[in-house]
């Protein structure tokens, strides 16, 4: 299986506390406008190889299933497939990096993702969802871990969603895929 490791790896050198804010709408804004005005102002101070990286980031946040959505399976096959612990209302899968994966269902209806961090716990999907792809709190530990994004993808896979995000091999690959959509979000701007 591939993972996103090398590439959160490659990212995650150049999200200083600096860019970070810049980062995360490139990552995680719904409105193409902004992650590309993001991608110009980074341009400068990023390698063009860690912004392909970062905009590829982008399309598996965007191709995650926005909460609530139906999966493929029952819960049993659920919690057979991925591995999950079944507690009263919800499953949940340990991560190496001490996350934890934790789903709450209503038989093949998946109500949520939440991502627990310690005693802080952060749902995946923002409500409503309108101006970010996931809650933004997640974005940072999808950036600072090894094994959440991975973890989630998996667990996405496990429930029989379509999981297929577009890939892109340059910035000008990505710019061009969202010409039409930035240039339009730029005119809400002003």
């Amino acid at each position: 299986m591939l993972t996103l490791a090398p590439g959160l790896a490659q990212v995650r050198p150049y999200v200083t506390e600096d860019n970070r804010d810049l980062f995360r709408v490139l990552l995680n804004a719904t409105s193409a406008a902004e992650a590309n005005l993001a991608l110009q102002v980074l341009a400068s101070s990023t390698p063009e190889k860690a912004l392909v990286t970062a905009c590829n980031l982008r399309e598996v946040l965007r191709s995650m299933p926005a909460s609530p959505f139906p999966m493929r399976v029952d819960e049993e096959t659920l919690v057979r497939a991925a591995g999950l612990e079944k507690r009263t209302a919800t499953l949940t899968s340990y991560l190496a990096d001490g996350l934890e994966l934790v789903v709450t269902t209503a038989g093949n209806l998946v109500l949520d993702l939440i991502v627990r961090d310690g005693d802080a716990k952060y749902f995946w999907t923002p409500v409503p969802v309108v101006d970010d792809f996931v809650n933004p709190a997640i974005v940072d530990l999808i950036v600072e871990s090894d094994c959440l994004l991975d973890g989630a993808i998996g667990l996405v896979k496990h429930m029989g969603v379509v999981f297929n995000p577009r890939f892109y091999l340059s910035l000008d690959d990505f710019t061009l895929e969202y010409a039409s959509d930035a240039l339009a979000g730029l005119g809400e701007f002003f």
